[in-house]
């Protein structure tokens, strides 16, 4: 199958809102602090994922500033980005991994077709 995975997807009616920044620099910490809390002190995590856990491996988002839908919104090409195949784990990844082994993590879902999660080390069941 030629031409990436961004330029196969199918034109959709309603993507939600584009182009908006994922963060703001200044809350991080604070909210890192946050999370490892609420995790710390959770009896059951699970954990959703979605394109953004992908975006620092070279894949291109969705709805980030220079995503795949914002891109089509301003009838700009789809960014270009590594293969699935070419990416390789984030730090996210594999610290997800590690909550996991820790028993700190007791579920993941991706809406991810990279296969980033499993290959950072994530069990399959």
């Amino acid at each position: 199958m030629s031409g990436s995975y961004a330029e196969r997807l199918t034109p959709g009616v309603w993507r939600g809102t584009c182009g908006l920044r994922e963060y703001e620099e200044s809350t991080i910490d604070a909210k890192a602090k946050k999370i490892a809390e609420l995790i710390r002190n959770a009896t059951y995590t699970v954990v959703l994922t979605g394109a953004g856990i992908s975006t620092s491996c070279g894949i291109p988002d969705f709805r980030g500033p220079n995503g795949v839908w914002t891109r089509e919104e301003r009838g700009e090409a789809p960014p270009t980005g590594k293969s699935f195949d070419s990416a390789e784990p984030s730090f996210t990844h594999r610290m997800l991994v590690q909550l996991a082994r820790k028993g700190l993590l007791h579920f993941l879902i991706s809406q991810n077709v990279d296969g980033l999660h499993m290959r950072s080390g994530f069990p399959r069941e």
